[in-house]
């Protein structure tokens, strides 16, 4: 093969390369790698680690003050507000001996109005406080996570107003 040959040869990987997008979807997920999708995923991954730690004020911190649960039924009385929120977080936490929680990114929705709708799949286990002795949870399931972008003091984040 002459020099000009494998150049050339050289060249056409090196854009086949390039050209296979790689770099356009975070890693592990068919989610586009955009600057607003990376912070998404970063809040939440956060609170992947405070849950995980059991830190209820560090995962309150992620939570809007307009957060709300409809607890996924018609009836009014398992909805809850952000004040509600760090009941259920303080209540459940305080039950659980061990954890592991993954969480495998589906797709990121983002709207004009400043919201995101993230829909995953869970996948976790938790060892739990009985009265009768330890049990143990497991939890496969889509999940969707809601935030919205707020600005505070100059900076924007991603806060949860539904999800957690």
């Amino acid at each position: 093969m002459t020099t000009a040959k494998r150049l050339l040869f050289g060249l056409a990987l090196a854009i086949a390369g390039l050209a296979c997008g790689h770099g356009r979807y975070l890693p592990g997920t068919t989610i586009l790698a955009t600057e607003a999708n990376r912070e998404i995923i970063d809040t939440i991954e956060e609170y992947r680690m405070r849950l995980m730690e059991k830190n209820v004020d560090g995962l309150l911190l992620l939570a809007s003050e307009r957060y709300f649960e409809d607890g996924g039924t018609p009836q009014p009385n398992d909805d809850y507000g952000y004040s509600g929120l760090a009941t259920i977080l303080g209540g459940r936490l305080q039950r659980v001996e061990s954890i592991r929680y993954d969480i495998q990114y589906k797709s990121i929705k983002v709207s004009s109005d400043g919201r995101a709708e993230v829909e995953a799949f869970l996948s976790g286990a938790f060892e739990l406080q009985g009265e009768v002795g330890d049990r143990y949870r497991r939890v496969n399931d889509f999940h969707r996570f809601i935030l919205e972008r707020t600005t505070t003091g100059g900076s924007a984040k991603w806060k949860f107003l539904a999800g957690m």
